[in-house]
């Protein structure tokens, strides 16, 4: 038989039951560490060298970079300096070279690149200013820094005389005039009929006298090449000795055998080297 509520008491709460939560281990890998372990100092230092190896390498580039860009400007700034300003023209002309020509002539024809900038001076230019002298072959330029323009000459040499309606005339191997000949000069004389520059005979003689050696050179007295295979010469001296060299081959090993045959003869021998 049920008991009968008492009015004005309120019924006790009921109680849940509450259950304890275990902690579950975390799941270890194969290694034995947890997966979600801190991570290793070692791995850490490692990102931090590779980190600063970046760092570094990209500030070396930026170096370089700027050292690239204020090198090409300074040297932009150094071109336009010598191009546009006083700072390397040209205040002294100096000149090498010079026997015959004079000095105060050629330095006359060139005075127009005085103050001209030394990188803008013309060897062309220069050798158009010159070409009226005649006895120059060439010329060479060097600029001298800072302020001085220095042309090296060379001079045209003589190497044998042409008699000229009755005038004795020296010439190069170019067969340019350089002049009357001195009584003194001792260079072959060449017996030809027309113009050197234009002569074939001339052309042949001279073939033939660039390879004489020096020392036997300077003993020729005539040369006559009436064809390109009969070319004759004749020394100085009292026996007037001749030389047949025929054509203009092999000049080298006749050069070394008439050598050796006139070290054999005296220079008073009346003979013949054929």
């Amino acid at each position: 038989m049920k008991r009968p509520q008492q009015r004005g008491r309120k019924p006790e709460p009921r109680i849940a039951k509450v259950t304890p939560i275990k902690r579950v281990a975390p799941v270890k890998s194969s290694k034995g560490k947890a997966p979600f372990s801190k991570p290793d100092r070692n791995a850490i230092r490692e990102l931090r060298s590779q980190a600063r190896r970046f760092q570094g390498a990209s500030r070396q580039r930026r170096v370089i970079l700027i050292a690239l860009v204020s090198s090409f400007a300074a040297l932009v700034l150094l071109v336009l300096a010598t191009l546009v300003t006083p700072m390397l023209a040209v205040e002294k002309i100096k000149l090498t070279g010079l026997n015959k020509v004079s000095e105060k002539s050629v330095l006359a024809a060139v005075k127009s690149n005085l103050g001209k900038p030394l990188a803008l001076v013309n060897q062309q230019e220069i050798a158009d200013q010159l070409a009226k002298f005649k006895l120059i072959e060439s010329i060479s330029i060097i600029s001298e820094l800072p302020h001085t323009l220095h042309i090296a000459i060379a001079e045209r040499q003589p190497i044998a005389i042409v008699d000229v309606a009755g005038v004795s005339v020296l010439y190069d191997a170019a067969g340019v005039n350089l002049g009357s000949a001195k009584y003194t000069d001792k260079y072959p004389r060449v017996l030809i009929n027309d113009d050197p520059k234009s002569s074939k005979a001339f052309g042949l003689a001279i073939d033939v006298l660039l390879d004489l050696p020096a020392n036997l050179l300077e003993r020729v007295a005539v040369i006559d090449a009436k064809t390109k295979d009969d070319v004759r010469l004749q020394l100085r001296g009292y026996s007037a000795q001749m030389i047949i060299w025929g054509d203009s081959s092999q000049s080298t090993l006749k050069s070394k055998v008439l050598a050796a045959l006139i070290a054999n003869q005296k220079q008073t021998d009346r003979v013949t080297y054929d």
